[in-house]
C-alpha cells in the first residue's frame, strides 16, 4: 500500500499522511473513552439493578468497551471519501452498519455471560430481527448521510 492511499488530499505529502494517521488516532481514542465512559455507567447502572456483584460484569464491560476501538477506525475509513459524497455515503453506511454488529454481539455476550438470557434464545429469537433492524436502519443512514455531504460540498 503506498503512502498516497491514506488521505487521497495529501498530494504525495508525507507529513500530511502522518496527520491523517493522527486523525486516525484521535478518533479511535476519542471512541474508546465514550465507550469505556458509556459502558461503565451502563454496566454499573445493570449491577446496582440487577444485584450483580461489580467483578462479574466486567468482561461484558470490557466487551462494551472495546466497541469504540471498532468505531475509530470505521469512521476515519468512512472520512477518506469526504469530498466524494456517494462512496462517502456508501463507507458510512457499511461503517455504521459494523459497528452496529459489534455492539449487537458485545451487547449478547453480555446478556448471556451474566445469565440474563439463555444462548440459544439470543440467537434464535434476538439476533435476526436485531440484523434485519441494522439492514433497514442502513438505508435512511446512508440518504441522510448523503444528503448531509452533497449539502456540505456544494457550499
Amino acid at each position: 500500500m503506498s503512502d498516497n492511499t491514506w488521505n487521497s488530499n495529501t498530494g504525495g505529502n508525507r507529513g500530511a499522511n502522518r496527520s491523517s494517521l493522527g486523525v486516525w488516532v484521535t478518533w479511535t481514542l476519542m471512541a474508546f473513552i465514550a465507550h469505556s465512559i458509556g459502558a461503565a455507567i451502563f454496566m454499573g447502572t445493570a449491577a446496582v439493578f440487577l444485584g450483580i456483584s461489580f467483578h462479574t460484569v466486567l468482561v461484558p464491560y470490557t466487551a462494551l468497551a472495546y466497541c469504540g476501538v471498532v468505531l475509530g477506525p470505521l469512521v476515519c475509513w468512512a472520512r477518506l471519501a469526504r469530498a466524494r459524497p456517494k462512496p462517502c455515503a456508501i463507507r458510512f453506511t457499511v461503517a455504521m452498519f459494523l459497528y452496529s454488529q459489534t455492539v449487537m454481539m458485545a451487547l449478547g455476550f453480555g446478556i448471556i455471560r451474566l445469565g440474563i438470557l439463555p444462548f440459544t434464545t439470543f440467537v434464535n429469537d434476538y439476533a435476526p430481527f436485531l440484523v434485519l433492524f441494522f439492514v433497514l436502519c442502513s438505508v435512511p443512514a446512508y440518504l441522510v448521510a448523503r444528503q448531509m455531504l452533497e449539502a456540505t460540498n456544494n457550499r
